[in-house]
């Protein structure tokens, strides 16, 4: 019985995914900016109530998460009010030190390569020189409404890097399901932040679709690494075989 309810939970979740990637998709080739923030704001939501009724063992970490992604969304929807994108920053910020605290615990456990390195490096001097460009743009400097703002948007960049260059080094040591859904959805909620920025400040509307394809994938894969709990002792096993075997 399990067997046959596993594939069918596995199903109806992409089906669940790609219904809402439809519906986004469509409503930003339709409607204006703010409607497309509200959805996206109803789209967190939802996610939110798919992994109450689905959850079998609370997950307080994605939990957390989610509940942080919900109220950066709601500040989202006054993102040109100055308080408005203080606070989008803010709990931004939170939201990826949280999933970057949910997988702390490994880095005891990591050892660092010179592929690995080199790879996080090169990450970690993408991200600074498109914060730099973005930062030195008189079109962007516009909008900040105060001095705690650029400080508030490097710090979120920093966040962001961290997240990236841990999903990294994480996936390196296990190799595992686990981890390699983990560099997914950091990278895809990277990935979707670095769409927005080109899309809002450069006004590259087709990035709006990418942006939004890559926050919906990675929420949704967020919700999936909150709900898969077996795959805490798969991760265990599968490293505990390939570290025999070197």
């Amino acid at each position: 019985m399990l067997s046959v309810n596993v594939p069918r939970s596995r199903t109806a979740f992409y089906i669940f995914l790609a219904l809402i990637l439809v519906f986004n998709i469509g409503v930003i080739a339709l409607f204006d900016l703010e409607t497309s923030r509200f959805t996206r704001l109803a789209t967190v939501f939802a996610f939110c109530v798919y992994y109450s009724v689905n959850k079998k063992i609370l997950n307080i970490w994605t939990v957390s998460a989610l509940t942080l992604l919900f109220i950066r969304d709601i500040f989202f929807q006054f993102y040109e009010q100055g308080w408005g994108y203080k606070f989008y920053l803010i709990f931004g910020t939170l939201f990826y030190l949280t999933v970057v605290f949910e997988r702390l615990p490994k880095f005891s456990e990591l050892k660092f390569k010179p592929g690995v390195v080199l790879v996080t490096s090169l990450l970690v001097a993408l991200n600074t020189y498109t914060l730099y460009i973005i930062m030195n743009m008189q079109m962007v400097t516009y909008t900040f409404h105060d001095n705690l703002e650029p400080i508030l948007f490097y710090i979120y960049g920093a966040a962001m890097m961290v997240l990236g260059v841990q999903a990294i080094l994480y996936n390196n040591k296990y190799n595992s399901n686990r981890s390699l859904l983990y560099i997914f959805f950091a990278f895809g909620f990277i990935f979707s932040d670095i769409a927005a920025l080109f899309a809002y400040y450069f006004e590259f509307d087709l990035f709006y679709f990418f942006d939004r394809f890559f926050f919906i994938v990675a929420t949704g894969l967020l919700v999936k690494y909150g709900l898969n709990f077996e795959s805490v002792k798969e991760e265990y096993f599968q490293y505990e075989m390939i570290d025999k075997k070197l």
